[in-house]
């Protein structure tokens, strides 16, 4: 949003807070947490010597002004506000507004984000969606009607579990009847604000129960990782871009990564610390093992070139490696000049 690229709510709010009364400014302050950690009703009484419901009244008519000195005075703020929910499909989550609007600086301060939540409550055009079963908490621009919204998530997860795999929003938007009574960007936007589906990174939409695209533990965390990468990769690596991707709050221990891939049968080792999953094609065992394997399905004497090409399709090793291992005694044979066969 180019608007409010340098659009501060707190220094707005803070502006405006002067031009109420002492005590609707304090209730405000306390209450969205302006100035320190936000204060439920009962906390703001004992503070103001004050029953509950009278800061409950105070806070009413507080907001009630300060929506108004805003619509007046902060026009072009407001447009840019409404303008990227429109484009988002009218509906965004709660979370995710402030790095909608706020630039990059003013989306890293706490306060800041605090003081565009009470910014966009008093804005007359916006309505809160609070958390549900289905949806998580939402700001919502213009009348969309709540059951409205859970009922076409609710069809959506049906078709999802029925099908046991991701689809395409194309897909989900031409199963509801009469879909072309809604607005397109707002059937797009629904499944970023459901709490039982998700957005993958292929850009499908799939259960968020299903862990390959909601990981929660470190094995489906590395597992997604791999999938998503559709390469082998270092442990160190796999640490790192678990890290990168944020799937939560938790500190990435590479120790930990690195033992859970010798536990899960999921990952197999196919070179020095690099590691790849076994539907990929890639089998278990050591370079012996699959030397064995190879000659076993051969049938015949191979060349060393052939052997090695067809151990690299499982491992990531050098020639010497292959050629160490076919010189164990007892288990391969060589004949003619470069050529062996099982003993």
């Amino acid at each position: 949003m180019k608007q409010t690229l340098k659009f501060s709510p707190r220094a707005i709010i803070l502006k405006e807070l002067k031009n109420l009364k002492t005590k609707e400014a304090q209730v405000v302050e306390k209450r969205f947490g302006i100035n320190g950690p936000a204060m439920t009703l009962a906390g703001i009484g004992r503070d103001l010597k004050l029953s509950r419901e009278r800061v409950r009244q105070i806070e009413k008519e507080a907001l009630r002004k300060l929506s108004e000195f805003i619509a007046t005075k902060y026009e072009e703020v407001i447009h840019s506000i409404i303008e990227e929910f429109d484009q988002s499909g009218g509906v965004v989550p709660k979370a995710d507004a402030a790095r909608r609007i706020l630039s990059e600086q003013v989306n890293r301060s706490e306060e800041e984000k605090k003081a565009l939540e009470l910014f966009i409550k008093i804005l007359p055009e916006m309505e809160l969606i609070e958390r549900h079963n289905e949806i998580d908490d939402s700001w919502a621009y213009t009348k969309i009607d709540q059951n409205e919204m859970i009922k076409i998530l609710n069809s959506w997860v049906d078709l999802l579990s029925k099908n046991k795999k991701p689809s395409k929003i194309e897909v989900l938007i031409k199963s509801l009847p009469n879909s072309s009574k809604y607005k397109m960007s707002f059937l797009v936007s629904l499944p970023k604000v459901s709490r039982k589906i998700i957005e993958t990174y292929k850009g499908e939409i799939a259960l968020s129960e299903w862990s390959e695209f909601n990981p929660k533990t470190v094995r489906d965390k590395i597992y997604y990782v791999l999938k998503k990468n559709q390469n082998p990769m270092h442990f160190t690596d796999i640490a790192r871009v678990i890290g990168q991707e944020e799937f939560d709050s938790k500190k990435v221990i590479v120790a930990t990564v690195h033992n859970e891939l010798i536990a899960d049968s999921r990952f197999v080792l196919i070179g020095r610390g690099i590691y790849a999953l076994v539907e990929w094609g890639y089998k278990k065992g050591t370079v012996k093992e699959i030397i064995r394997e190879i000659l076993k399905k051969a049938n015949s004497a191979m060349e060393l070139h052939d052997i090695y090409s067809e151990v690299l399709k499982q491992r990531m090793v050098r020639k010497n490696t292959v050629l160490i291992n076919l010189q164990t005694q007892g288990e391969f044979k060589k004949i003619g000049h470069n050529k062996y066969i099982l003993a």
